[in-house]
């Protein structure tokens, strides 16, 4: 597969207006290809199809992957990378007030959570961008709107306590990958107190939320370690852990060894089957209930 920027938009600059759609496009980005490193004026979201892309922003990095947008608000620099074949729809907002539009539905810079890329509807968007006249200029804003309306219509909350706690379990085995994902922000979105929040899941599972996520994490890091050849910092970030350092750290104490060692040994006995320790097997085969 190579890399494919033929599907681009453009309307162009207009310095008049406060707030107009300026492009949108369906990319596909294969390593070692990437885009240029640029602070640009303009809002931008890119929502993945398939692939995997590493984007940076203050210092920190995250893995986007389907399932989540990114955004990098007016006056940031853009700066990511492609893992693997990524293949993603985007679009730029741009005018004094395109900082606002991102705003009133709440989309925060950097990782959102999404959904499904509504492909035919950048489709759409696309096309209003051929024809430069108000009818489809007033048309691009109203398509762009309801893209970013899908990011955020994303489900936050469910009333009923049982549902709300496995709901919260679900989204840690989903979103795991997400550095930002705690207890702060599970029990912000599930509009409860820390406190209570951390008691109904630990009532619930006879787990607290820390340590399920990172049972969660540490299983998914095993599998990416034993299946695939990504360096070992990649994989703390795929994983949702905020350094390489403080990954190796917590999986020497949960398993016994680093994440290189466990790598090694699985290297050096190809025809076995790659097995958990025997901590994290008893976890995985009991479920949350018990802690490591």
């Amino acid at each position: 597969m190579k890399t494919d920027r033929s599907q681009f938009f453009f309307w162009g600059v207009e310095t008049g207006r406060r707030l107009y759609v300026r492009s949108c496009g369906d990319f596909i980005l294969v390593p070692p290809d990437r885009e240029m490193i640029r602070r640009v004026d303009f809002g931008e979201i890119f929502w993945p199809i398939a692939g995997h892309c590493r984007f940076l922003a203050g210092g920190r990095e995250a893995i986007l992957r389907p399932g989540y947008v990114w955004y990098y608000p007016p006056g940031a620099l853009h700066e990511y990378q492609p893992l693997d074949a990524f293949h993603y729809c985007f679009l730029t907002v741009a005018g004094e007030h395109a900082a606002n539009m991102f705003e009133l539905l709440d989309i925060r810079p950097g990782l959102n959570r999404a959904g499904t890329c509504p492909h035919p509807l950048f489709t759409s968007l696309c096309n209003e961008l051929t024809e430069h006249t108000v009818r489809h200029r007033v048309n691009a804003a109203a398509t762009a709107f309801r893209i970013l309306a899908e990011v955020a219509v994303r489900p936050r909350k469910n009333n009923d306590f049982q549902n709300s706690m496995l709901e919260a379990r679900n989204r840690i085995d989903t979103d795991f990958g997400d550095p930002d994902l705690s207890v702060n922000t599970l029990a912000e979105d599930y509009h409860m107190h820390r406190g209570s929040f951390s008691r109904a899941f630990h009532k619930a599972f006879d787990m607290t939320v820390s340590d399920y996520m990172v049972m969660v994490r540490l299983k998914n890091a095993i599998d990416m370690l034993s299946t695939t050849d990504l360096p070992v910092k990649t994989v703390s970030v795929e994983c949702g852990f905020r350094s390489a350092n403080y990954f190796a750290k917590v999986f020497l104490a949960k398993v016994g060894m680093t994440p290189k060692d466990y790598r090694l040994r699985k290297y050096s006995r190809k025809n076995l089957p790659v097995s958990f320790p025997d901590s994290l097997a008893n976890q995985q085969k009991s479920g949350p209930g018990r802690r490591f």
